[in-house]
C-alpha cells in the first residue's frame, strides 16, 4: 500500500551533473515512505535517462520524447499524482527529509495556503527572495534603473517566521496538488521561465495563499544549467526564452497593447541610459544585450505533448 503524501516532480534536460544529488536528497524521503518521484526528462543527451534508470530504480522515470519545456514537462507528472501534495523541484535543487515535513505541515495546518517555498540558499551562499508580481510599471522602472522594480524584494531566511508573498520562486515549491489540478497546471504556452509567476497570480486569483516558509531550507545551484549552455543571458536566464515568456506574462494579464508599449519602453529607457552612459565614458549597460534578444513576441504556441 502506498501511503506517500507529497509527490515531487523533476525535469531533467542534460542534468547528469546535477541529478544524483537532487535525487538522493529525495530518497530519504522515499524510504520514510512518505514521498513518490517523477523524473521527467526532456530528450538529454548527456546520459540523463540511462543514469536515472540505473541508479536510481525508485524513481518513475517518464521520456517526454521531445524537449517539452519546463512548465509542460511538469504537467506530463502532475497527470500522474495522486498525492495530496505535490513538490516541484529543480534538477540542481536538494532538499532534506525534514523540510519537506515542515512544508507539508505548514500547508496543512493553513488551508488557505495553496503553496509554500522554503529559504533557498544559493552556491554563493546568496539566498532567494519573494517580490511582487511583475507588471509593466516595474519593469520599466528597472530598465530605469531605479530601484523601484525591486523595491519590494523580500529575502527568505533560513529559521526566519513565515510570511505572506505575491510570487515564490519554483526551483523548490510545496503545492495543494489538487489545487494544482483544478487550476490545469502551468500554463503550456510557456517554455521556460514565467511558468511559476503566471501560477503564482493564477492561485492569488483562486483566493488561495502563497507562503514563504524559512523554518525549511533548500539549496540550489542556481542557473549554473543556464550558464552552460553559452547562450545570451539576462540576469541567469537564456535571454531568448526570459524575454518572450516575459511577453506573454504581460500580454496574458495586461493585454497585447501594454506587452507592446512595455518592450518599447524598455528598450527605450535603456537606450537613453546607454546614451547618457556614452557621454560620461561608461558602460553601455543592458542595451546591446537586449537588442540582441527577442522583442515584441511571445512564445510559439506549442503542440499537445
Amino acid at each position: 500500500m502506498n501511503t506517500a503524501r507529497v509527490s515531487a516532480i523533476i525535469v531533467s534536460y542534460n542534468s547528469l551533473g546535477t541529478i544524483d544529488a537532487s535525487l538522493g536528497s529525495l530518497r530519504k524521503a522515499h524510504d520514510a515512505g512518505f514521498l513518490d518521484c517523477f523524473v521527467v526528462d526532456n530528450t538529454s543527451s548527456d546520459g540523463t535517462v540511462a543514469f536515472v534508470a540505473r541508479a536510481h530504480p525508485w524513481v518513475t522515470l517518464i521520456e517526454s520524447g521531445k524537449n517539452l519545456g519546463y512548465g509542460r514537462g511538469c504537467n506530463l507528472a502532475l497527470d500522474r499524482v495522486t498525492t495530496p501534495y505535490v513538490l516541484f523541484m529543480n534538477a540542481d535543487a536538494v532538499i532534506g527529509p525534514e523540510d519537506i515535513l515542515t512544508l507539508e505541515r505548514f500547508l496543512e495546518e493553513h488551508p488557505a495556503a495553496g503553496m509554500a517555498a522554503p529559504a533557498l540558499v544559493e552556491t554563493d551562499g546568496g539566498l532567494q527572495g519573494t517580490r511582487a508580481l511583475p507588471t509593466p510599471v516595474s519593469i520599466l522602472a528597472e530598465a530605469a534603473g531605479t530601484t523601484a522594480g525591486r523595491a519590494d524584494e523580500r529575502l527568505i531566511h533560513p529559521g526566519g517566521q513565515p510570511f505572506e508573498a505575491e510570487w515564490l520562486c519554483g526551483a523548490v515549491l510545496l503545492a495543494d496538488s489538487v489545487l494544482l489540478k483544478e487550476l490545469g497546471g502551468f500554463d503550456p504556452r510557456f517554455f521556460l521561465y514565467f511558468e511559476e509567476t503566471d501560477l503564482c497570480r493564477r492561485v492569488r486569483m483562486r483566493g488561495r495563499q502563497l507562503w514563504a516558509v524559512g523554518e525549511a531550507v533548500a539549496r540550489h545551484a542556481a542557473h549554473d544549467s543556464a550558464a552552460k549552455t553559452q547562450k545570451e543571458m539576462y540576469e541567469g536566464c537564456i535571454a531568448e526564452h526570459y524575454y518572450p515568456s516575459r511577453f506573454y506574462y504581460i500580454e496574458k494579464q495586461y493585454g497585447r497593447a501594454a506587452a507592446m508599449a512595455t518592450d518599447a519602453g524598455e528598450i527605450a529607457l535603456l537606450a537613453g541610459r546607454a546614451l547618457l552612459g556614452r557621454i560620461a565614458r561608461r558602460s553601455k549597460g543592458r542595451l546591446s544585450q537586449r537588442l540582441r534578444a527577442p522583442a515584441f513576441r511571445p512564445p510559439k504556441a506549442w503542440p499537445s505533448p
